[in-house]
């Protein structure tokens, strides 16, 4: 009966080593497959931020022109065509920034006021207020940017 006893702990030891490294290897597994949800869900967000980013300069871009036309008195073509791009391009904000607004809720203000921004630009009356709103619209970009940048920081969690 005494031979038994060594066998027996023998075995016990080896099941019990093995439960043991089954059950680090569930957690590192289950560990990695957090990391890489959490990466992905980083890169979406990077994405909906440099998405958003583009778009608004786009509209950006494009109010500016069609405000300086429409503050020479440019020809009424021109006016037209940069009406429509202007059109285009604010349509083109939206999807990116729904986008934004889900998958990074605490960007919505910072983007929101870098829109508004944007869209002030219609409002100049004249070619120095249009200069004018257009450095506050890009000041307004570059804080959001800036904004986003921190909070996709690695050091940010």
């Amino acid at each position: 009966m005494m031979s038994v006893w060594p066998s027996i702990v023998a075995v016990l030891g080896t099941l019990a080593g093995a439960l043991t490294a089954g059950l680090l290897q569930h957690r590192s597994a289950r560990s990695a497959r957090a990391e890489e949800r959490a990466d992905g869900h980083r890169q979406d967000q990077l994405g909906a931020v440099t998405d958003f980013a583009a778009a608004l300069d786009a509209h950006r871009s494009a109010m500016f022109h069609r405000e300086r036309l429409a503050l020479t008195e440019a020809g009424t073509e021109h006016q037209l065509e940069a009406q429509t791009r202007s059109h285009d391009t604010r349509a083109a904000i939206t999807a990116p920034h729904i986008r934004l607004q889900v998958l990074f809720p605490e960007l919505a203000g910072p983007a929101q006021h870098a829109a508004d921004a944007t869209y002030e630009l219609r409002k100049a009356t004249d070619r120095t207020e249009l200069d004018a709103r257009r450095h506050e619209a890009k000041e307004a970009s570059a804080a959001f940017i800036a904004a986003a940048a921190t909070r996709l920081s690695p050091n940010h969690r």
